[in-house]
């Protein structure tokens, strides 16, 4: 009986082994299925609005899970498509990222911090799909251009905050990114007296709040900065006449005196767009970005 007994035990271990490879093996495999772009994965729903998550995954296979880089559209706040970065985030994934471009609602129907939340959300999507994604949760950077780099920045700045709703999605999991990078940043201290006429305030704000300077705050990455928040590569045209480069000037005296790891590359001559007015300081640039993220990725 006693051999019996140890018989069938064996039987049941070796079945639940075999339950545990085969699971194992169908998930490797749903794993190294995950190639090339993927569109309009649904992420959660805010306040009536279907939010979705453009996602790049490189060719090859890696044992290792990946990092991401989640790069932030521009567009005022007011249109864009996250299918606008679709080329650069599959190219990102030439260098081994995972990458993904997400949407957010837009102004002037969606006050701040609505743009901001969604891509926090955004976030928290990809850490609780880290697994099936075979991707590194504590390796996300973050990476946008003019309001995308607002975006970038803000988020990299309150992943450790609680002043944000998180609107019941996805709450085990935090906001926090390993880096930032962003070009010709609206990221002003918005409570200055020379921005007061800044087109983000009027888009973002209700200008008739009973606290407007409070609201100034909120609005601005100054407020948020700690020693703990991720390090920042940030760039900037001197003649930018969109975006007054005083604003990146400014932020990043705030970075060095908080002690923060950045970069900051001024390009002389450059505007809003760095490819269209210095096409060969563009590259350097770039170059510069690629080495950053791909430091931080590691």
């Amino acid at each position: 009986m006693a051999n019996k007994s140890l018989f069938s035990t064996s039987l049941l271990s070796l079945g639940f082994c075999m339950l545990v490879t085969t699971a194992s093996l169908s998930h490797s495999s749903q794993i190294k299925s995950l190639k090339g772009l993927h569109e309009d994965i649904a992420i959660g729903e805010i306040d009536g609005v279907k939010l979705s998550i453009n996602i790049a995954f490189p060719k090859t296979f890696s044992k290792q899970p990946r990092p991401v880089l989640l790069m932030i559209h521009g567009g005022g706040f007011l249109k864009g498509d996250k299918s606008q970065n679709n080329k650069r985030i599959q190219k990102m994934t030439q260098l081994g990222f995972v990458a993904a471009s997400a949407m957010y609602r837009f102004a002037p129907e969606h006050k701040f911090p609505a743009a901001l939340d969604d891509i926090k959300l955004a976030i928290r999507f990809l850490k609780a799909n880290a697994d099936a994604y075979h991707i590194n949760p504590q390796r996300i950077i973050l990476s946008g251009a003019s309001s995308g780099s607002y975006l970038a920045v803000m988020a990299g700045v309150t992943g450790n905050s609680d002043a944000f709703d998180d609107h019941g999605l996805y709450t085990e999991f935090d906001s926090t990114v390993h880096a930032v990078a962003g070009q010709s940043a609206p990221i002003a201290d918005f409570r200055l007296a020379k921005y007061s006429g800044f087109a983000l305030i009027k888009r973002l704000l209700d200008t008739d709040s009973g606290n407007f300077q409070h609201s100034l705050a909120e609005l601005s990455p100054i407020t948020y900065l700690d020693p703990q928040d991720p390090p920042m590569f940030l760039t900037h045209g001197d003649a930018d006449p969109i975006v007054p480069v005083e604003m990146s000037r400014e932020f990043v005296q705030e970075l060095a005196k908080t002690g923060h790891s950045y970069e900051y590359y001024e390009l002389p001559g450059g505007t809003h767009s760095f490819t269209q007015s210095v096409p060969e300081q563009a590259k350097t640039a770039f170059e510069s970005y690629r080495r950053f993220i791909q430091k931080w990725a590691k």
